[in-house]
C-alpha cells in the first residue's frame, strides 16, 4: 500500500543527511510505530510523505501511484496528518463545526451545503470522543484548551477518510488522561476502518501496546 524506496534529504548547512537510503513498505492495515532519539529523521521521513519536505531522491508510491510530484493539495486527498501542533491541519479562527465540515469534505468537489447542514453529522462525531466537545460546535478553535484542540485535530484526520494515517507525537502536549482518551480512540478507528497508519513517538509504553509494526531509526537509516 505504501511503499518508499531509497529516501535521501539533507537539509542546506548540515553535513549529515536527515535521511540514508530510508526504504519501508506498509501493507494495507498496518499500523506502525517508529521510535528514535531527536534528530534520528523520523519527522523528516514523515514530512517527505506528506508533502511538507522535498527529497533529494528516491520514490513515494501509495496504492502502485508514485506521489513525489504530487501537490500538498493532491496528497491531502489521499493523507492525513496529525502533529503535535494544532496549527497545523486546523483553523483556529473557526469554529469546531465549521472545522470539521472542512475535513469532511476534503478532497471532494466544492458545494454551497451551509455548515449547519453538517451539524447533526458532526455532533455525532465529537460525542464518540466522550468528552463533551459537542458543547463547543460554535466556538472558535483558538478558545478552547491545546488538548481539547488535538483531540478535535485527531477527528478531523479521520473525518477525511484519508488512505494514509500520519501521527507525528501527537499526543506528546497531552495530559495523561487525554492522552490516554486520545489513544484509546485514536487505535479503535484505525482498526475499525483498516486504516493504513505510520505513528511517532517517545512513550515506549505506546510503542509496546499499539501498532502491529515497530520501526527504530538513527542517523537517518531505518
Amino acid at each position: 500500500m505504501l511503499h518508499i524506496h531509497q529516501l535521501n534529504k539533507t537539509f542546506p548547512g548540515q553535513s549529515e543527511p536527515a535521511l540514508k537510503n530510508v526504504s519501508l513498505n506498509l501493507a494495507p492495515g498496518d499500523f506502525c510505530i517508529i521510535l528514535g532519539n531527536n534528530g534520528s529523521g523520523k519527522s523528516t521521513l514523515m514530512r517527505s510523505i506528506s508533502g511538507e519536505c522535498t527529497i533529494d531522491s528516491g520514490d513515494i508510491h501509495i496504492n502502485h501511484q508514485q506521489i513525489n510530484n504530487f501537490a500538498l493539495h493532491e496528497r491531502a486527498s489521499l493523507i492525513s496528518s496529525v502533529t503535535q501542533d494544532t496549527q497545523k491541519g486546523t483553523i483556529p479562527e473557526m469554529t469546531l463545526l465549521e472545522n470539521m465540515v472542512l475535513s469532511i469534505l476534503c478532497g471532494k468537489k466544492s458545494t454551497l451545503t451551509p455548515y449547519a447542514a453538517y451539524e447533526e453529522q458532526v455532533t455525532d462525531m465529537v460525542r464518540t470522543l466522550g468528552l463533551g466537545l459537542e458543547a463547543y460546535l460554535h466556538v472558535p478553535l483558538q478558545q478552547l484548551s491545546g488538548g481539547q484542540r488535538q483531540m478535535v485535530a485527531t477527528l478531523m484526520a479521520f473525518a477525511s477518510k484519508p488512505t494514509l494515517l500520519l501521527l507525528d507525537e501527537h499526543t506528546s502536549a497531552l495530559d495523561p488522561k487525554t492522552h490516554q482518551a486520545t489513544m484509546r480512540y485514536t487505535a479503535e478507528h484505525i482498526t475499525e476502518r483498516n486504516l493504513t497508519t505510520l505513528m511517532i513517538t517517545h512513550r515506549l509504553e505506546d510503542a509496546l501496546q499499539y501498532g502491529n509494526r515497530l520501526v527504530m531509526m538513527s542517523h537517518g537509516t531505518i
